[in-house]
């Protein structure tokens, strides 16, 4: 009778471990980031965006740890969705699924970095435009202009009063965001210049300045991001020329040109 006792004690245990939620531990994955995951997780395998980690608990009881899990992050919101930032890992989490199975596992899907550093928390900001990596390149020019993109189709601008608008506010110091569709030919770019609510820190050498625009590019061959300490347009030449600057190492600065348009 002890023996089925303690047999029923250790299936009841068991079982319980198997089928509820748990507690969370750290794990570390192939590049050494660590990871709040479910009780009993091992690595399995990682991509760009996302991380799996396996275990042999039902999947309902590693759903629910990892929910815990995930919200151990600091929250940050924008662009209408919501992160956890682990600044450790300096990662954001989107969030999560899983599979069951023998072994389960739960995949969390990610960012690099503070997915939402420097941009303002005013929805209208970034509500309206949402991620340039989720904008369609391909779109046509007029219903580009009818989202408020400013428009330039081979050097001239379609809707110049949308970059009026932009640059007025950047001069009082509202936090405001343009998008700007540029055509050449066959070829299309998308450029977001952003002037954010908190500057951002950026480092050059032994030189540390305070950056307040951000901008993002975006080609057939991808999107770049960067952060600069200042923005200007010379609107008594023709064409017109926006361009951002930063400062290197020596505090030099260098002017990066944007993009140039006309209004005839």
């Amino acid at each position: 009778m002890k023996k089925i006792r303690i047999v029923l004690i250790a299936a009841t245990v068991l079982l319980a471990v198997y089928f509820m939620p748990f507690i969370t531990v750290t794990a570390s994955d192939s590049f050494g980031r660590v990871w709040r995951v479910p009780f009993g997780s091992w690595f399995s395998s990682a991509g760009e965006d996302s991380v799996t980690f396996s275990n042999l608990r039902s999947g309902y009881a590693i759903g629910r740890d990892a929910a815990n899990a995930m919200h151990a992050g600091e929250e940050v919101k924008c662009f209408g969705n919501t992160y956890w930032y682990l600044p450790d890992s300096d990662i954001s989490l989107s969030g999560y699924s899983v599979s069951s199975g023998i072994p389960s596992a739960v995949t969390y899907r990610y960012q690099k970095g503070n997915a939402c550093l420097g941009w303002s928390r005013d929805d209208e900001v970034v509500w309206e435009a949402g991620p340039l990596a989720e904008a369609d390149l391909l779109i046509d020019p007029a219903a580009a202009a009818e989202k408020n993109w400013f428009v330039i189709v081979d050097g001239k601008a379609m809707n110049p009063g949308i970059y009026n608008d932009f640059s007025r506010l950047v001069k009082q110091g509202v936090t405001s965001l343009l998008r700007t569709l540029i055509v050449e030919g066959q070829d299309r770019k998308l450029v977001d210049i952003q002037l954010l609510e908190t500057p951002v820190s950026v480092t050059a050498g032994k030189n540390v300045q305070e950056a307040y625009y951000r901008t993002a590019v975006r080609s057939e061959s991808g999107t770049e991001e960067h952060f600069y300490t200042r923005y200007s347009e010379t609107n008594e030449t023709t064409p017109r020329v926006v361009s951002v600057y930063e400062k290197d190492g020596d505090g030099v600065e260098h002017e990066t040109v944007l993009f140039t348009y006309s209004v005839q």
